[in-house]
This record gives structure tokens, C-alpha cells and sequence, in this order.
């Protein structure tokens, strides 16, 4: 493995790049240059990520497969990097222009759980000094649970990818004016190249380098919006507009309630965000630069009222078009080219991150955990290394194949994929992982309760729509924004929630019930049963006995016959005392046998 890793240099680099191409689109726009020269700028973060990967490459083990050694700072930069994914960043506005003050509790609980993420689950899982997140679980609960682990990691990360490169390649056509299919194809294309030459180093440089060019991307529109109302410019101004809590809410509470648990549990949970981001470095993380990465992606975040209070301002339906808040938010409020194109540039480079992070995650699940770890354990690192780079161009096969078959939405796949990283590590990993009863048997069937519930779920729901709703419970399968209906209502974008009350209950019922002692519970029961029958009978026996009132009319003849029966009555005759005999006073006298004559008792001495 290389020597620490410092990417300050290259950070530094890339903006001066991007501001440099900013300054001449602007150029460009001013003088009235062709049209498609300035569209042409997406093309430079584009550029940036693939001399970055390139400048990443290895052979080394810890590189490819653990992150390589790299410094506190640029971890902490990947971290907030990898959580503004594209999702994110157009679901942030479409749930506040939806739900109000309601989006801003699901942007809240998406920031409490990847605080949880990166300071409360991370580092006890780095603490096992392994390489994945599977194979900490391993070392700690089984081979099985490493595979099973290994198996819901891919299964996480594949709607996460196709939903990821759907939208990137949505927001490319707008702005490029290519098919959505071609734009895909180039950027799974860019991003399998960098991982395969540089690993998860690759894509953990990618999260630090273009993490400040989306932020920049994402701040300049609204706040060049907010110098209208202020003299300083203020992108989270829609905080404080009146209109974000007063909007019309169109997101009932109980959908609220299971997002905000979704996205608590799965956000704290997400292989891409946790493990094993950091595993390789000689130190671990600091703390400050950790809760600075948390910081850095809440306050980008929290600029996302503001796109929903003035693009709605703008006419902009955040129902029929919600991708538009976001895209199409600069030429809708009539901004300049150079916001447009730096916007576009984001979210590129939002879904790169994400894509790239996720890639080499999945890969290294399928080279390291389950070809390495179930298939044969003592393969070498070079082996290990090249079924993970070959386990790339399978899962980019299979997002191929998830894009074509138009499975889902974009916000359903995205949902599904939080969904089963909740209901299937979530039990384990913030319960199970500190709770000193979990057993191997437990967190096994835990795991598989909620990843199997959840899955079910999502193909009932989607290719059985009628024998789910006939025979099955799920109600009436209905379409909605994060996908059809399922068991008891919720859409199956948010099924995780059942797999994870499920699994959770599986987890301490398994892990707890078998220590108890059966028959001295049993024991106890009856005890308390008897004391409590003994106690309710003693209250009865201390109660007055209450006596029935006579009836009005047998008391009015009662009264009539009380003088009559008094005078019947005799006076009661005392009872007689009984005499005052001294207890040590003189014996009585003895009559003698013979008539007429007495004799006195002898009184003993001293009587």
C-alpha cells in the first residue's frame, strides 16, 4: 500500500479548473457565442473524475479493496461528498415543495442518520480491523452471517446504482440534448474504469475531489436568487420564507413517519457510506473531521427550501414535474447560462460520486466476502482482485439490464434500496452489534427475515399486482411516486419498515428467549397469581357489609308498630354481677361427715 494520501492539492486543483470554465461560459454568454458551447461545460467534472482515478491507480490489495491510506481530512470531505448524491439533492426540494415543514423533518432525519453512520457505527465496525463490512460481521457472528451480509449489500446497491444512473442521464439529455440510454452507457463507462484501475481509492478521491464542486453547484443558483431580496448573498433563505411551512401538505403522516424511520436506519446502515470507507488508514478518522463532513452535507441540504419556496414561486409543480424543481429551476427564475450549466455540472458529479462509491463497494462484496470468504478462503489478493474487478462488469450488466426492463421509478428504486439496507442490516447493526445476548443464530435469521420480507414485498407488489391483492392482504396495489402499494398500505419504496420491526423482533426474540428459564418463570407466575388472590380477599373481608334500605312503605308500618311492641315488651332484667370474692381470701367451711357438727379447715402456714 502507497504512503498517506492527502487530497487537498487535487481539491484545489479541480476548483480553480471549474471556476476558470465558469468564467468563460460566462464570457461566452455575454458576447453571444454559439448556444452549445456553454451546454458543453458538464463535460469538465466529467474530465476532473477521470484524471482523478487515473492519478488513483493501483495493484495494491488495501487500495483496491479497503480504501487504501488516506488522510483524516479527505475522509471526511468523501463522507459529506458521497451522502449529496443526485437523489438527494432533487428529493430534498420535491419533499418540502411537497410536504412543507414536513420535507424538512425527512432532511433532518437524513442528517441523524448518516451522524450515526459516520460516529457511532463506523467506528465500532473499524475497531474489528477487517476488510468489509461483511466480513466484520463474520469475524463477529459466522461465515454465515458474512455471506448473507455480503448477499444484502448487493442486493442494496443495485437499485441505488440504477436509480443513480436513470437520473444522471435524465439530467444530462436535458441539458446535452442526447438520449438518456447513451448518457448512462458513458458515465457507467467513466466510472467502471476508474474503479477497475484505482478500487474504492479511486472512489473515495472521487467523493473529496468533486464533493466542493457540487456544493458550489448546488448554493450559486438560489443564492444569485436571494440578492433580490438581500444585499448578501444567502442560499438558505427559503428557511426563513413564510411559504415553506405553509404549503399545501400532499404526504399523509403515516408515510412521513415510516420516511423519517427509513431514512434514520438506512442512511445509518448504507455499506456505501459506512464500510470500508476508512479501514486502511495508520490512524483512525478525528472526530472533528467527521462531524465537519456531517456539517458540510446538512448546510447543503438545508439550501433545498429554498429551491422548493421560489421554484414553486416560479411555477414549477413539484407533482407533475419534480425533477424540474431542480433542473430547470435557473431558467424558470431567469438566471444566466453560467448557473444553469454549473447546476447541471453538480448533479453529474453528485451522481458520479455515488455511483463510483457504490460500484467498488458491490464489487468487493462479491471478490472479497463471497468468492474469498465462501467460495475459496485462502484465494490470494491477487485473485481476490481480479473477481472483484470482474464482479464490476457484472453488476454494470446488471443495471443495464434493471435500466432497459424500466423496473421502477427513480424515486422507487431509490426507496427500495434504503428500504432493504434498513430491514436487513439495520436490526444488526444498531442493535444486534452492542447487544451482549445476540446470538449467531439470531442475527442470521434476523438478517434473512428482514432482506427476504422486504424483496417479497417489492416483486409481489410489482409483478404480482392481482394474486398480491386477492390472496395476500396487500390491499388495493395502486401506483404511487415511490412505487405500487404493499402489506398494510405502504408504497414498496418504504417496505423496509415491516422488515425491520420483523427483523428487529426476530433478533431479541431469538437472542433472548432461549436463555430463559421456563420453569422458574412459571414458578414465579403462580407465586404472584396466589399473593395477588390472597391480597384481593383480605380488601374484601376489611369492607363494610352495606345494609339494605328498608322500602318506604315497610318503614311507614314499622314506625306505626313501635309503640305497640314497646309496651308489649317487658322491662329487660339486669343481668346479675358476679360476687367480689378476694382471690387469696379465707377458705370456706367444710360440713362434717356427721350432722350438726363443723369442723375448720387448717390454713397452712404463712396463707
Amino acid at each position: 500500500m502507497a504512503g498517506e494520501v492527502r487530497l487537498g492539492t487535487m481539491m484545489t486543483i479541480a476548483m480553480i479548473v471549474v471556476l476558470a470554465s465558469l468564467g468563460l461560459v460566462d464570457a461566452l454568454d455575454r458576447f453571444g457565442a454559439w448556444p452549445v458551447l456553454p451546454a458543453l461545460f458538464p463535460i469538465v467534472p466529467l474530465a476532473i473524475a477521470a484524471v482523478v482515478a487515473v492519478a488513483m491507480r493501483s495493484l495494491d490489495f488495501d487500495d483496491i479493496l479497503r480504501g487504501g491510506n488516506i488522510h483524516s481530512s479527505g475522509v471526511g470531505w468523501a463522507l459529506g461528498g458521497t451522502a449529496l448524491s443526485t437523489v438527494v439533492l432533487v428529493a430534498g426540494p420535491v419533499g418540502t415543495a411537497l410536504g412543507g415543514g414536513r420535507g424538512l423533518v425527512l432532511i433532518a432525519a437524513f442528517v441523524i442518520g448518516l451522524a450515526l453512520a459516520s460516529l457511532v457505527v463506523a467506528p465500532a465496525l473499524r475497531a474489528m480491523q477487517t476488510t468489509t463490512l461483511a466480513e466484520a460481521l463474520g469475524a463477529k457472528f459466522g461465515a454465515p452471517t458474512r455471506a448473507l451480509t455480503a448477499l444484502a449489500i448487493v442486493l442494496t446497491l443495485l437499485p441505488l446504482l440504477a436509480a443513480e444512473t436513470t437520473l444522471a442521464g435524465t439530467v444530462a439529455s436535458r441539458m446535452l440534448g442526447l438520449s438518456p440510454r447513451l448518457t448512462e452507457d458513458v458515465i457507467l463507462g467513466l466510472v467502471a474504469i476508474g474503479c477497475i484501475a484505482g478500487g474504492l481509492r479511486a472512489a473515495i478521491a472521487l467523493a473529496a475531489v468533486l464533493g466542493p464542486i457540487v456544493a458550489l453547484s448546488y448554493l450559486v443558483p438560489v443564492a444569485a436568487v436571494s440578492l433580490d431580496e438581500t444585499w448578501l448573498p444567502m442560499p438558505w433563505i427559503g428557511l426563513v420564507e413564510p411559504g415553506t411551512l405553509t404549503m399545501a401538505t400532499r404526504i399523509p403522516n403515516f408515510v412521513i413517519l415510516a420516511f423519517a424511520i427509513s431514512l434514520v436506519v438506512g442512511v445509518a446502515v448504507m455499506p456505501s457510506l459506512l464500510f470500508p470507507a476508512w479501514t486502511a488508514s495508520d490512524k483512525r478518522p478525528a472526530r472533528r473531521h467527521l462531524l465537519l463532513g456531517v456539517a458540510f452535507a446538512a448546510a447543503i441540504l438545508l439550501a433545498a427550501p429554498s429551491y422548493a419556496v421560489y421554484g414553486r414561486l416560479a411555477g414549477v409543480d413539484a407533482a407533475s414535474d419534480p425533477l424540474g424543481l431542480v433542473v430547470s429551476f435557473p431558467n424558470r427564475v431567469g438566471l444566466s447560462a453560467m448557473p444553469a450549466v454549473l447546476l447541471i455540472g453538480g448533479l453529474l458529479s453528485a451522481a458520479l460520486i455515488t455511483i463510483a462509491m457504490a460500484l467498488a463497494t458491490a464489487a468487493t462484496a462479491l471478490g472479497h466476502d463471497l468468492y474469498g470468504g465462501i467460495i475459496e478462503r485462502r484465494a490470494p489478493a491477487g485473485r481476490r482482485i481480479f473477481v472483484a474487478r470482474l464482479g464490476m462488469i457484472l453488476v454494470i450488466a446488471a443495471i443495464l439490464g434493471i435500466n432497459r426492463l424500466a423496473l421502477g421509478s427513480v424515486a422507487m428504486l431509490a426507496g427500495v434500496s434504503l428500504s432493504i439496507a434498513a430491514a436487513s442490516l439495520g436490526p444488526v447493526l444498531l442493535v444486534g452489534w452492542r447487544l451482549a445476548a445476540a446470538t449467531r443464530t439470531a442475527v442470521v435469521v434476523a438478517i434473512a427475515v428482514g432482506l427476504w420480507l422486504t424483496v417479497a414485498d417489492v416483486l409481489l407488489a410489482r409483478f404480482a399486482p392481482e394474486f398480491s391483492g386477492a390472496y395476500l392482504g396487500m390491499g388495493t396495489v395502486t401506483p404511487t411516486v415511490l412505487g405500487p402499494t404493499g402489506w398494510f398500505g405502504l408504497p414498496v419504496g418504504l417496505s423496509g419498515l415491516i422488515g425491520l420491526c420483523c427483523g428487529l423482533a426476530t433478533l431479541l426474540a431469538v437472542s433472548i428467549l432461549p436463555g430463559v428459564q421456563w420453569r422458574l418463570l412459571w414458578l414465579r407466575l403462580r407465586y404472584l397469581a396466589r399473593r395477588l388472590r390472597r391480597e384481593i380477599a383480605a380488601r374484601r373481608t376489611r369492607l363494610p357489609i352495606p345494609v339494605p334500605a328498608p322500602a318506604p312503605a315497610a318503614a311507614a308500618a314499622a314506625a306505626a308498630a313501635e309503640p305497640v311492641r314497646d309496651e308489649l315488651e317487658s322491662p329487660a332484667v339486669p343481668a346479675p354481677q358476679p360476687a367480689n370474692v378476694p382471690m387469696f381470701g379465707p377458705f370456706p367451711e367444710i360440713e362434717s361427715p356427721t350432722p350438726g357438727t363443723t369442723r375448720p379447715i387448717r390454713r397452712l402456714p404463712g396463707v
